[in-house]
């Protein structure tokens, strides 16, 4: 592992822990008291044969009872010890996966994901009706390292009902859950890891909100290597991004959609194979220019209404779109009943404002704007996540510090 600019993130002792601890150590004084008071009774008074006989059983039992106390509190004292379960540095997120495993080798225990594995970075609080059921009566933070390819990880040799419970409940796969940190809010290294991710890997969009951000039972990504992604409206001002990202992200080049042949110089020099079609030519004509397509983003002002016939005409199943302000809710609508993989992102106001790096995302985010920059990384991380899928997604800037 690289030794420089590393940050470690270690465990910390839950409520519920350090109650249980609590409760071992008055019990352990309690039991202590009635063993000490029952020897101390026997020496000092006369105390008739029958009375020395309870008098002996109950400071026994007390004795004992403060030996197991004084064990369990031992133990619990052990499992509340900072572990180190992750290391962030330059050359990736090194997870340690082997906490709990006895006499484990160190090399076994560790999973290293590089940063070029990573798609996106979620740092957001799960509500109490998750964390009650995950256990938890308090608010849990997680960090979660979402993968381009959660296949990725399936050679990693821990897997368990443990790890099942928590897709269940995260509605992430297991290789994803295994990319996931939980902690209680307020007692975690997790701000501290977001601005280490804004500071050392700003290449990383880093999203944050107040609800988990993805609902749906993500799936393996199945998608072939070659997969080429489509943009509609690609010489925007948004769209120009999403090309740019697509461009420096993808393996394929991605294909700009344009009906102005004086746009084409432009998106070439970004990167992208440009195909000339007008939406007014109607489906057939535009599923014709989205062949060898596995997705397509619409990013034009008009409605989406041709760009779904022709994915379905063309067999493109995966659909992405930024609705417009006015006619959002007919947009969505039409996307939903649409029969694609379809989501979309509903920014308040867009601006041209440099990135940050990190957005406010989720089905209850307050409204505000978002640079153009950001969006469109969020766009380009979600293209493969089918975590994202059949959700509208608020998402707006990342507040301001303090």
């Amino acid at each position: 592992m690289s030794d420089h600019a590393v940050l470690e993130l270690r465990t910390h002792p839950s409520s519920g822990l350090r109650w249980l601890t609590g409760l071992a150590v008055a019990f352990t004084a309690f039991m202590t008291l009635i063993a000490v008071g029952c020897v101390l009774g026997l020496l000092t008074q006369d105390v008739p044969g029958i009375d020395a006989f309870a008098a002996t059983v109950v400071g026994a039992v007390g004795a004992y009872g403060a030996v197991v106390g004084a064990r369990t509190t031992r133990g619990l004292r052990e499992a509340a010890e900072p572990e180190v379960v992750a290391r962030l540095d330059a050359d990736g997120v090194h997870l340690h996966e082997g906490l709990g495993v006895a006499d484990l080798p160190d090399h076994l225990g560790w999973t290293t994901v590089p940063w070029g594995w990573v798609s996106a970075v979620t740092h957001t609080t799960l509500d109490l009706r998750s964390t009650k059921t995950l256990g938890n009566d308090v608010p849990l933070e997680v960090l979660r390292f979402s993968l381009a390819d959660d296949r990725l990880l399936d050679a990693t040799p821990f897997d368990g009902p443990h790890l099942t419970q928590a897709a269940r409940i995260l509605a992430l796969t297991p290789a994803q859950a295994r990319t996931v940190l939980v902690g209680e809010v307020g007692a975690t290294d997790f701000p501290g890891a977001v601005e280490w991710l804004r500071v050392r890997q700003p290449q990383v969009p880093v999203l944050s909100g107040t609800s988990l951000p993805w609902s749906n039972p993500a799936v393996p990504d199945a998608w072939p290597d070659s997969a080429r992604v489509a943009v509609v409206g690609a010489h925007g001002r948004l769209g120009r991004l999403v090309v740019e990202v697509l461009a420096r992200r993808d393996k394929t080049p991605p294909v700009a959609l344009v009906r102005n042949e004086a746009h084409r110089a432009d998106l070439e020099r970004l990167g992208a194979e440009v195909r000339m079609v007008d939406l007014d030519q109607g489906a057939r004509v535009l599923a014709t220019a989205l062949r060898g397509c596995a997705a397509v983003v619409h990013l034009a002002p008009t409605s989406p209404a041709v760009v779904v016939e022709a994915a379905r005409h063309a067999g493109v199943e995966r659909f992405l779109l930024v609705p417009g302000v006015w006619n959002g809710d007919e947009q969505v609508a039409l996307a939903a009943s649409s029969g694609l993989s379809w989501t979309a992102f509903r920014p308040t106001l867009l601006t041209d404002d440099p990135p940050t790096g990190e957005v406010a995302l989720g089905l209850d985010v307050e409204p505000g704007a978002v640079p153009r920059a950001d969006l469109a990384e969020v766009l380009v991380a979600a293209i493969r996540d089918e975590d994202s899928v059949g959700a509208a997604w608020q998402i707006a800037g990342a507040p301001s510090p303090g």
